[in-house]
C-alpha cells in the first residue's frame, strides 16, 4: 500500500511539474494569462520566504519582484525540479546577496504579522498566540547568520527536503545536515536568550 501511495504522489508531483513547465514556457512566449497565473501561484510562499530571511515586508516584496524579472528574463528553468523549488532558489540567492551587502543586521521587525500569517480557521486568541510565537522565532532568526537563517527557513517554512536544500544552497548533503543541526541548536539558544523556554 505504501508503494502505491508513493507512486501516486510521485505521479501527481511529476504532472504538476509538467503543468508548471508548460505555463512557464507560455509566459516566456508572452502569454500574459500564464504569467499572471504563475505570479499568483508562486508569490505567497516566495514572499513568506523572503520576509523570513530579510525581516522586512517591503524589501521582501522587492526581492520577489526582482526574482520574477530574473525568472522571466533569463528563461533558465528547465523543468528538472518544480518551478516553485527553482523560484525559491532564485529568491533565496537574492536574499543572501542582500544580507551579505548589509553592514548591520536589523534585529527588530515591526511588520504587521496579520499580513504574513493567515489562517481562516483560527480564532482571535489563537491568532494572537500564533503571532507572538512567530514574532519570537522571527526575532531569533534575525539574530542568526545568513546561512543558518536560510537553511532553517527552507527546512521549516518551505518544507524543502535536505537534498533540495543542499541543491539550493550549493552544499553537499552531509554539509547541509551539519549546517541544519548547528542552526537548530543556535535557534534554541537565541530563543532562550530572548527569554523563551524551549
Amino acid at each position: 500500500m505504501g508503494s502505491l501511495v508513493k507512486w501516486a504522489s510521485d505521479w501527481t508531483s511529476t504532472r504538476l511539474h509538467k503543468i508548471d513547465a508548460a505555463l512557464f514556457e507560455q509566459a516566456c512566449l508572452g502569454n500574459q494569462k500564464a504569467a499572471h497565473q504563475l505570479v499568483n501561484q508562486l508569490s505567497p510562499k516566495a514572499n513568506a520566504l523572503a520576509w523570513r530571511l530579510l525581516g522586512d515586508a517591503a524589501e521582501a516584496q522587492d526581492v520577489v519582484q526582482e526574482g520574477f524579472i530574473k525568472l522571466f528574463q533569463t528563461k533558465q528553468f528547465r523543468g528538472s525540479s518544480s518551478l516553485a523549488t527553482y523560484f525559491h532558489v532564485v529568491v533565496s540567492r537574492l536574499c543572501l546577496d542582500r544580507l551579505r551587502a548589509r553592514k548591520v543586521f536589523r534585529h527588530e521587525t515591526n511588520e504587521d504579522l496579520g499580513d504574513v500569517v493567515e489562517d481562516e480557521n483560527q480564532n482571535p486568541s489563537q491568532d494572537l498566540q500564533r503571532a507572538q510565537s512567530v514574532s519570537a522565532v522571527q526575532r531569533a532568526l534575525m539574530l542568526m547568520n545568513a546561512r543558518q537563517r536560510v537553511i532553517l527557513t527552507l527546512w521549516a517554512y518551505q518544507e524543502a527536503s535536505i537534498s533540495e536544500i543542499a541543491e539550493m544552497m550549493g552544499l553537499e548533503i552531509n554539509a547541509a545536515h551539519q549546517l541544519l543541526h548547528r542552526a537548530k541548536i543556535n535557534l534554541r539558544q537565541k530563543l532562550e536568550g530572548l527569554g523563551y523556554e524551549s
